[in-house]
């Protein structure tokens, strides 16, 4: 792989069969795949774009992004809002909803297009 030309190498860390666990192992082997990986890059961006596709339109073209940075607030967001929906249930299970109930939502700390992107996938799960 290391041999290979920077812009197939890309091509190949792209592609959509390889999760964002695989690019993270992938740029721990060697410097060169490192670099290949690197936060502000293509590859991150990709699995960014791959992962939430509908997300992309809060960003820019000439933002500098680090994409890995927003991939792991996006995951974090959502692992945060899927554990906040599973305590709906015991929480609010009467018919009062108390007036600080949403207060863990409001203090997420990620951006709330995030949590609402998240909410979205919730709701168009299978089975659901």
């Amino acid at each position: 792989l290391t041999d290979l030309p920077g812009e197939l190498l890309e091509l190949i860390l792209c592609c959509d069969v390889l999760g964002a666990a695989d690019i993270g192992r992938v740029s721990c082997t060697c410097r060169r795949l490192r670099e290949a990986c690197q936060p502000r890059g293509k590859v991150w961006r990709e699995r960014f774009r791959l992962r939430w596709p509908s997300l992309l339109k809060y960003y820019s073209h000439t933002d500098g992004v680090s994409w890995l940075e927003e991939y792991k607030a996006r995951h974090k967001a959502g692992l945060e809002a899927q554990r906040i929906v599973a305590s709906f249930s015991k929480r609010f299970f009467s018919e009062h909803v108390p007036c600080d109930g949403f207060s863990d939502i409001e203090t997420l700390g990620c951006p709330s297009h995030f949590f609402e992107d998240e909410l979205m996938c919730i709701l168009n799960m299978e089975g659901r």
